[in-house]
């Protein structure tokens, strides 16, 4: 049976379609609610949430696909066992709907390189909830690769109360020392100090890997949606974007996208520009053994100089 039906507390009728992931909502006439306020679609996404971490123990019925999660409030109302502190916690997360319980895709992973072993890069993820063994720089792989609608924090008081005190402890201070042979952390660093040329410099100073440029990307774009109204994210934002894009095209380069690399180049404006994407080239080049990467490499080389030839004479 491709589906199964579950009766809410008060009174909506619930059909899940299991092989879809969703599912229809009916009240106690047999009327079904549309899942947008347009109408458009009677069918509801089911919602997946991932607990990545040590503390977590969600208690759900194993036979089942989904748990059933209460709603109060606009917030899904999820419970877990923190193994630390030995006691049942509630996270309560935004989510609007009419209903009063719905379906639920549930995921517990242990731990970071669990997650990333075990978890398909595809997987749709709605709620990513986290514990305090995973690192920022962790989190942020986590939340490039997979892309999750919200992330959680859902740290233990002691944790807080740690955190807080280390912070005003080394308020200010980070070692450069300790970081030096991580490029994710420096990316990060820089971009939170608005120091944009160490940033640009990282792409001649490390070999960066696709991953690493995936989420330092993520970096970047989360610091222009989150930060949009700091002063100096307006001063600087011309030039967050444009590392952005440089960023953009060395991913490119690295993954032999040749349409990504024409789209970036088509896109440029000014001609100018374009002198940090043949620095690139030239180091991914000096990189390559093989002949046939050192052809290809080119052939993206001279792309470059056609478009910067057309800009300069005034052609789109």
């Amino acid at each position: 049976m491709n589906f199964t039906e579950e009766k809410t507390p008060a009174g909506y009728n619930l059909k899940i379609l299991l092989n879809k992931s969703k599912f229809l909502v009916f009240n106690n006439r047999g009327e079904s609610f549309s899942s947008d306020n347009e109408g458009r679609s009677l069918l509801h996404k089911l919602p997946t949430a991932v607990f990545v971490g040590s503390v977590f123990i969600v208690e759900r019925d194993y036979f089942k696909d989904y748990m059933l999660a209460k709603v109060k409030d606009e917030k899904i109302i999820l419970q877990y066992r923190d193994i630390t502190e030995k006691k049942r916690k509630l996270l309560f997360i935004d989510y609007q709907t009419p209903v009063d319980l719905i379906p639920i895709k549930i995921l517990v992973v242990k731990s970071y390189s669990s997650m990333l072993r075990d978890i398909p890069s595809d997987t749709d993820i709605d709620f990513l909830i986290v514990d305090e063994s995973l690192s920022e720089v962790e989190v942020s792989v986590i939340a490039s690769r997979y892309k999750p609608k919200s992330i959680i924090e859902a740290f233990t008081e002691e944790d807080k109360k740690s955190e807080f005190t280390q912070d005003n402890k080394t308020a200010g201070y980070i070692s450069i020392n300790t970081m030096s042979d991580n490029s994710v952390f420096l990316a990060s660093y820089h971009l939170k100090n608005m120091a944009l040329s160490n940033l640009n410099q990282l792409l001649l100073d490390f070999d960066l890997t696709a991953l690493d440029i995936q989420f330092i990307i993520h970096f970047i774009n989360d610091i222009l949606e989150k930060k949009k109204d700091n002063s100096e994210v307006i001063k600087n934002r011309p030039r967050i974007i444009d590392l952005k894009n440089v960023y953009e095209f060395y991913l490119a380069l690295i993954l032999k996208d040749e349409d990504s690399i024409k789209e970036k180049l088509e896109a440029e404006t000014d001609y100018r520009k374009l002198s940090p994407y043949r620095t690139l080239i030239s180091k991914i080049r000096s990189m390559s053994s093989g002949k046939e990467e050192q052809l290809l490499y080119t052939e993206f080389e001279n792309l470059i100089f056609e478009r910067e030839e057309k800009l300069k004479t005034g052609q789109k």
